[in-house]
């Protein structure tokens, strides 16, 4: 691997070691965590899950270089209808509500995948999203055996992460630290929203004192 990807794959593993130690990582892979709040987890995870698939959209939609407009188009198709999986493999009986940091880091991604070089939203939607999904995946996995939406994520996330590995070594036309510093500040949010999930989860199921 070239030195400069070297770096960017160092500084994403960073975070990604950190990520799992997030509230929400922690929160699924512990065994004592009550199933209530497991299922409100769930719950609020959905507006996430459904916000991801505006996310790969918008990146497809936007997209005007050939190669990368063709993987985000495939990306797309590979990952439409997850947020209909997620529900359906674990029904909680809950809703979840409007949530104003949840819809800001949405929002935040969205607007990245409209705004960006091509190459850097593949950083975003391989190097982050994709790791950040696979990290939650494996935590979901413990928390929920056999889970088909886990299960799905665990094998096609890896895949996807590799895929954006793959394209940076091929294609140039980036700078290490405009990656590293969109690094930083994705991750950021992908911790801020996962905190979120994790918070109303635990307010949900609280016991009156």
């Amino acid at each position: 691997m070239p030195l400069p990807l070297q770096e960017v794959a160092d500084r994403n593993e960073q975070h990604v070691r950190a990520y799992r130690g997030n509230s929400l990582i922690v929160l699924l892979e512990d065994p004592t965590t009550p199933a209530a709040t497991k299922d409100a987890v769930m719950a609020h995870v959905a507006p996430w899950s459904g916000a991801f698939q505006r996310m790969i959209t918008v990146r497809a939609d936007y997209e005007t270089d050939p190669q990368l407009k063709e993987l985000a188009i495939e990306h797309r198709d590979e990952e439409v209808g997850h947020d209909g999986i997620l529900a359906e493999s674990h029904d909680t009986g809950r809703t979840a509500v409007w949530d104003p940091v949840i819809e800001a880091g949405a929002a935040w991604f969205v607007e990245q995948f409209r705004i960006l070089p091509g190459l850097q939203k593949v950083v975003l939607a391989h190097l982050v999203l994709e790791a950040g999904s696979l990290t939650f995946s494996n935590a979901g996995s413990l928390a929920f055996p056999g889970n088909a939406y886990f299960a799905l994520h665990d094998e096609a996330d890896q895949e996807h992460i590799e895929m954006g590995y793959r394209l940076l070594a091929e294609r140039q036309e980036w700078e290490p630290g405009e990656v590293t510093d969109l690094l930083d500040r994705a991750w950021q949010v992908i911790n801020m929203v996962s905190d979120r999930i994790a918070e109303l989860a635990l307010r949900d199921t609280a016991v009156p004192a």
